[in-house]
């Protein structure tokens, strides 16, 4: 199955997958912000810019079926260590229609965007997955980190 990357006048598709993800992942039309398209776009746009952006889209008969996006990471700290200079890559908005889960689309779209990542000098790539994708990303050699998140809610001060 052919994977292309996803050219600039192609974005609208890439927004049409995120938009999907999030909705496969349960997130209603009502969470979702009215502008999502604009601000997706946008978000491409900027990426494209200033973090190396591209995407890749799988294609069955000429038919977009699946997609992912990757892109440079930007820093959340100054390097300081020799170590911390590495070039990191981010790969977000993996995506496969339904009817064609299962058959290693998936794993093919994230080679792509480590291959493409790799080619740029990144020496690590980094992704957040939903818990029903996990599996697939720890077949494809990605391990759990140490991240720690806290989620703030409105109106509430530490």
């Amino acid at each position: 199955m052919p994977i292309e990357i996803v050219e600039t006048q192609n974005d609208a598709l890439l927004c049409r997958f995120f938009h999907q993800h999030w909705l496969d992942m349960g997130v209603t039309e009502d969470e979702i912000a009215e502008d999502w398209r604009e601000q997706a776009l946008a978000f491409i746009a900027a990426a494209r810019r200033d973090r190396r952006f591209t995407a890749f889209a799988a294609l069955l008969d000429g038919e977009p079926i699946g997609g992912a996006s990757c892109q440079l990471m930007d820093r959340a700290y100054p390097a300081f260590r020799k170590s911390d200079a590495r070039k990191i890559g981010y790969v977000w908005g993996v995506y496969v229609s339904t009817d064609h889960r299962g058959g290693g689309l998936g794993a093919a779209l994230v080679g792509a965007c480590v291959t493409h990542l790799t080619a740029l000098g990144c020496q690590r790539v980094v992704l957040h997955a939903a818990e029903k994708a996990a599996p697939l990303y720890r077949r494809l050699g990605f391990e759990r980190t140490a991240e720690h998140a806290l989620t703030i809610k409105r109106g509430e001060i530490a």
